[in-house]
């Protein structure tokens, strides 16, 4: 694949990340390329062909990841799936969902379904991480384990933006460490 594409989709994932999709525009990744608009346009006619792109990249660093965890036990990659955004915090990033989450009524048709796609993704894979080691004994919660699932996920990503506002990811490595106790 292109790298000219590549790096294109890796400084609109960063932006995304740290300012929002709403607050980037093609001007902002041409500069930090060092090339012109025309080129981002190229490869992606609207900025939501660029959104989509980046969300896709998302679903697949996420199944890539969970499907190394395969040959683990529940509890660890549990540690992992909670580990998983440790990098953001230093960079003052959140994550994509919390990232476009926030503004989700303002995003294109498109990337609103493919943003949900994502979130289902995630979460059909923490409830059955969650049920299975429920049923095996390696977690114990009172919740239904899709509750548990989305209680765990939203605590995740309110927590990066905390931290993320505080400017302390101290908060971050806390609310980690209570979601650890399973």
């Amino acid at each position: 694949m292109n790298d000219t594409r590549n790096e294109i989709i890796r400084i609109g994932n960063e932006l995304v990340r740290s300012v929002g999709y709403n607050a980037f525009s093609y001007a902002d990744i041409a500069k930090a390329l060092n090339i012109k608009n025309a080129a981002i346009h190229y490869y992606f006619p609207s900025k939501s062909d660029l959104g989509v792109e980046i969300i896709e990249r998302n679903i697949k660093a996420f199944n890539e990841l969970t499907s190394q965890w395969k040959s683990l036990n529940y509890k660890e990659q549990y540690y992992n799936y909670i580990h998983m955004h440790d990098s953001f915090v230093n960079n003052h990033w959140v994550c994509i969902v919390g990232a476009l989450a926030s503004s989700c009524d303002t995003l294109p048709e498109n990337m609103q379904s493919r943003l949900e796609h994502l979130i289902n993704i995630i979460l059909d894979w923490l409830t059955e991480l969650l049920d299975v080691g429920k049923k095996q004994k390696d977690f114990s919660f009172p919740e239904e384990p899709r509750t548990k699932a989305l209680m765990v996920h939203s605590t995740l990503l309110s927590a990066l933006q905390v931290s993320k506002v505080l400017k302390d990811s101290t908060v971050y490595k806390k609310i980690q460490q209570g979601l650890l106790k399973i």
